[in-house]
């Protein structure tokens, strides 16, 4: 039978817990959400619908006994030390177990040791903000991201594919299975290792600042794209290093060998094959999807600086039943007007919706 918890417990409603919260019962879900958190999270996750009870964390014994489905959201450290926690309790037969960790290795084997006789899998949506608590809940956090779910040997069994349909379902999100090394590796390339680089290069320019007043007063946009993570606290990010370690310090020497490489290929005047191997690899991602792996299909609409043009565009398409899967304005110049980046889920629905919208006297084109 399909998987159907009727009563869903998250343990901590922050940010991602908080979200998990409000887009099950966004979606339909018409079971029992119940938060466990900090004293003072609970009163405002009540408050916004994130969940329907909240106990402090030392209630876990009295509440896993009516849970189906048990959300571990805390940071991974604390997931851990859940884990182990739970494996001292009477579980309900039945019970499903997942997490949110942004490392997977460790989480699973660790819920494998002590959790032998019930069903865990490894969850890890790629999506988030810079923000943090249940005051930054967003229903919509996990449309279209990809949930990576991590079986042991990375091969879903039938249950593995009835969960993923389930948050599928009702988060938004579009699953992907992976074994837990396989992803550890994959996200110490794509996120823990380009996190570590902005940090480094912040701090880099900093000196320069130190040295030459006014650096950062020059710094455009490039710049600021290219080192926005590295905003983020690193109270966030202590888990993460800590637990994958062992994948991010090859790729760190990799990169050291890089560019100790492209230094000298500057001395030489030899760094075209450098640049036309980043070009060719960078037009290969998928960088109009949240997380990584799925595309979308894009249209570029330019649309004029006036109320309500982002309404206009929504509703032509919406008359006609198009979703807009993600939205984002590129570029704006007061007055003028800009250029608005629209995503669908098929290039099907890409070419419908730039036929609208010239049909409505809008500059559009598909991306290529």
């Amino acid at each position: 039978m399909p998987f159907a918890p009727k009563t869903i417990t998250i343990y901590s409603v922050g940010l991602l817990g908080g979200s998990i919260g409000l887009a099950l019962r966004n979606s339909g879900f018409s079971g029992r959400i119940i938060g466990l958190s900090s004293a003072s999270k609970l009163p405002l996750a009540l408050r916004l619908g994130c969940i329907d009870e909240g106990y402090p964390y030392d209630a876990l014994p009295d509440i896993i006994g009516r849970t189906d489905l048990l959300i571990l959201c805390s940071p991974i450290s604390v997931i851990l030390k859940t884990l182990q926690v739970l494996s001292g309790m009477k579980l309900p037969q039945g019970i499903v177990i997942t997490d949110v960790g942004s490392t997977k290795e460790e989480i699973c084997t660790a819920a494998k040791r002590l959790l032998p006789d019930v069903y865990f899998i490894g969850g890890h949506p790629m999506a988030g903000s810079e923000k943090s608590g249940p005051g930054a809940a967003d229903p919509y956090l996990f449309q279209n991201a990809i949930h990576v779910l991590t079986p042991d040997d990375g091969e879903p069994s039938g249950r593995d594919r009835e969960i993923a349909v389930f948050f599928e379902h009702f988060l938004g999100s579009r699953a992907l299975f992976l074994d837990p090394a396989r992803h550890d590796r994959i996200v110490a390339a794509v996120s823990h290792v380009p996190h570590l680089l902005a940090v480094a290069l912040v701090n880099s320019v900093q000196e320069v600042e130190s040295e030459q007043p006014g650096t950062l007063s020059l710094a455009a946009g490039g710049f600021r794209d290219m080192t926005r993570i590295a905003g983020a606290s690193y109270d966030l990010w202590h888990d993460i290093f800590a637990t994958n370690r062992q994948s991010i310090q090859p790729l760190i020497d990799r990169l050291i060998s890089r560019l100790s490489d492209m230094k000298g290929q500057l001395d030489t005047g030899s760094l075209r094959e450098a640049f036309d191997a980043a070009e060719k690899t960078r037009s290969r991602i998928p960088g109009n999807a949240k997380g990584f792996i799925r595309r979308l299909s894009e249209v570029l609409v330019i649309a004029k600086d006036q109320p309500g043009i982002i309404a206009r565009i929504a509703i032509t398409l919406a008359d006609r039943g198009i979703n807009i899967s993600d939205i984002e304005v590129l570029k704006v110049r007061e007055g003028e007007g800009g250029t608005i980046r629209l995503a669908f889920d098929s290039p099907l629905l890409a070419q419908q919706a730039t036929d609208l919208l010239q049909q409505a006297g809008f500059l559009a084109r598909e991306r290529i």
